[in-house]
């Protein structure tokens, strides 16, 4: 028994039990209202899961989640189907097999959110607040309840930024080797660890090489066997490029500045009152701004431009706003709280 309640207490599996706890009830309700058909992201992982590959060729080759699903619904999937409300329609064991899959990943997304605050030495409270962040935007819900694999790459994504401030090898090369597989925009983030991490550039080299060689490999059987041309994926990510000039438009109108706003919403006023009202804090602030975050959000806007979901990969950069906010909240406490006492 003490060894159980050792392992439960344990402070990570704490904040993943308490991640899980905050979005169960908006994530199984999203699955219960959503409309899976009127989604074409929902669309293509579904026939993914049911070995269907004649898909976007776009996501086509992000197949880890969807036949992970496919493996939970093979052996629960009748008493998953037990579980739909009455007004569900079609089958319902799949996508709560992708539920199951991408509310654990994003519950791990959040242990590893509250990790990077506590990794620039913001206290256990503060930390939490900063998850509480990602754990309240709009997005998180619908990442962690439809058959979509967002959460895997923003797994990839925060290790990414965990293994680089933590020094942590593991976490980096876990990262290099799945992140092609997870989102083919992992190329944008994958020049971070190159230039910021603490792994020598020559065993870097080799990690890079080794994890294209599986990854062309991977794309080059896939297109071989599925009913679909020889390198259309390719071809279909490089037309994203063509449409940049439009996206662009879209970001710096109005409605752009929304999109990415609506990812913080109420949590923006902490860092605006911090500039506001701590004297010397927004001169503070610029001063410790980091190379690393710089690169990363000019990475996360590129994104944006190709793909043309703003807010969608706006919420990319969770890790960091999260961090944003935590640091000011902070702020706020050593100049107004601690002052108090």
């Amino acid at each position: 028994m003490q060894a159980i309640r050792r392992f439960i207490l344990q402070e990570h599996r704490l904040v993943f039990l308490f991640c899980m706890a905050v979005m169960m009830g908006p994530a199984i309700a999203t699955l219960f209202a959503f409309d899976l058909s009127q989604v074409t992201d929902c669309y293509t992982y579904l026939g993914l899961a049911h070995f269907d590959f004649n898909q976007s060729p776009v996501r086509r080759f992000r197949v880890l989640i969807p036949f992970a699903a496919a493996a939970l619904n093979k052996v629960f999937g009748g008493a998953f189907a037990k579980l739909a409300p009455s007004y569900f329609t079609g089958d319902f064991g799949l996508p709560f097999s992708f539920f199951l899959i991408n509310i654990s990943l994003m519950s791990y997304y959040g242990v590893l959110i509250y990790r990077y605050c506590k990794a620039y030495g913001l206290p256990t409270t503060i930390s939490l607040l900063g998850l509480l962040v990602m754990l309240t935007c709009r997005y998180t819900s619908y990442t962690a309840a439809l058959p979509m694999v967002d959460s895997l790459f923003c797994v990839v994504v925060a290790m990414v930024l965990l293994g680089i401030k933590e020094k942590n090898t593991g976490m980096l090369v876990t990262a290099i080797f799945l992140g092609p597989f997870a989102k083919e925009a992992f190329i944008f983030i994958a020049p971070l660890i190159f230039f910021y991490s603490h792994i020598s550039k020559g065993k870097q080299l080799v990690y890079f090489i080794l994890s294209g060689v599986l990854v062309f490999t991977y794309r080059y059987i896939y297109e071989l066997y599925a009913p679909v041309m020889h390198f259309s994926g390719l071809k279909a990510d490089l037309s994203h490029v063509y449409r940049i000039p439009v996206f662009v438009k879209s970001l710096l109108s109005f409605t752009g500045f929304y999109k990415m706003f609506s990812n913080l919403f109420i949590w923006s006023v902490v860092p605006m009152c911090a500039y506001l009202f701590i004297s010397g804090y927004f001169k503070k602030s610029l001063k410790n701004i980091e190379a690393l975050w710089v690169w990363f959000m000019a990475s996360v806007i590129l994104q944006m431009l190709l793909s043309g979901s703003l807010e969608r990969m706006f919420y990319i950069s969770m890790p960091v706003l999260c961090l944003w906010v935590a640091a000011s909240a902070n702020e706020f406490k050593k100049q107004y709280v601690t002052a108090e006492k």
